[in-house]
């Protein structure tokens, strides 16, 4: 009964992060609709979306694997919203903010199992993975910090 309860939650996020994810892309989204989405799909996962874009990629991991046992639904939604914040920060050219959210985002979506079963319509974390390695290298160089590494 509850993993029904929890598939059904995160089919949700699922549909909030699918549709936003296309307003991004296409531009048709302001910052502050973006925010209210992302703060929605979050709350549905049970996580809250400022906590996700301060904490750093160690503390993120906590928080989805506690005591080691990876939660992949709530690691899902984690990682699926600082995506699609990442996105939105890139395509804003808020390089830093973009940069941050899509190593965040990588860290978490590394911890998913392959067979890991993810909302419909939504790539494998692996083809997820190799989208956000190729965004992190075509991001263009922070000011003041020379080239990336």
């Amino acid at each position: 009964m509850q993993r029904d309860y929890i598939l059904r939650m995160i089919e949700q996020a699922g549909m909030i992060l699918k549709q936003l994810l296309g307003r991004v892309l296409g531009r048709s989204a302001d910052r502050a609709e973006v925010t209210r989405d992302l703060r929605r799909a979050a709350q549905l996962g049970g996580l809250d979306l400022d906590i996700l874009r301060v904490c750093d990629g160690p503390t993120l991991v906590q928080i989805v694997a506690p005591g080691g046992d990876t939660d992949p639904t709530r690691a899902w939604v984690a990682a699926e919203t600082l995506y699609v914040d990442s996105l939105e920060a890139e395509l804003d050219g808020r390089v830093t903010d973009a940069a941050a959210g899509l190593s965040k985002a990588l860290a978490l979506f590394c911890l998913l199992e392959p067979d890991a079963i993810l909302p419909s319509g939504f790539p494998e974390a692996r083809d997820r993975i190799a989208e956000i390695e190729r965004r992190l290298r075509a991001l263009p160089p922070e000011p003041g910090n020379g080239r990336r590494g």
